[in-house]
């Protein structure tokens, strides 16, 4: 089963998030619990291919809910290019775990083919510059604060 680059990227960025520790209080903090328990769901995705995509994207939500204050606006990057990709595909009438088959080139009966062209710019976005930055500053974050290497 195949999954785009930016896909990809998506859970990479989870798993390395995963590993994370610390907030605002450091390593006891629930954002920091949180982001260890998300990493066997990051993991998943990774092993597990799309059909663990929804609850993957579950957790970017609750994680970025919980951020603190330094890592909040990336967070929100990360979690508004990941809310936009959802939309765009529940518009076409794609499930997250119909992705594979989309990927082999079999398109779900139902699917508005002109809004699913607008989810894979949604999907693409994922690879911007500033998707990047954000998952980036997380990292740096989670090393100065957490003392956690995510790479």
């Amino acid at each position: 089963m195949k999954m785009s680059r930016a896909l990809v990227g998506v859970v990479l960025v989870g798993a390395a998030l995963a590993g994370c520790g610390g907030g605002d209080d450091g390593a006891g903090s629930a954002y920091c619990k949180d982001l260890k328990t998300a990493k066997a769901t990051f993991s998943n995705v990774g092993s597990g291919g799309v059909a663990q995509l929804e609850k993957a994207f579950s957790t970017f939500h609750d994680l970025a809910d919980e951020a603190p204050s330094d890592v909040k606006d990336d967070w929100n990057k990360l979690d508004g290019a990941i809310t936009k990709l959802e939309k765009a595909l529940d518009d076409a009438g794609v499930k997250l775990s119909e992705l594979a088959g989309l990927t082999s080139g079999q398109v779900p009966k139902g699917v508005d083919v002109n809004k699913l062209k607008s989810a894979l710019t949604e999907l693409n976005s994922l690879n911007s510059a500033g998707f990047r930055d954000a998952s980036t500053a997380i990292e740096k974050h989670a090393k100065d604060v957490c003392k956690v290497d995510l790479n």
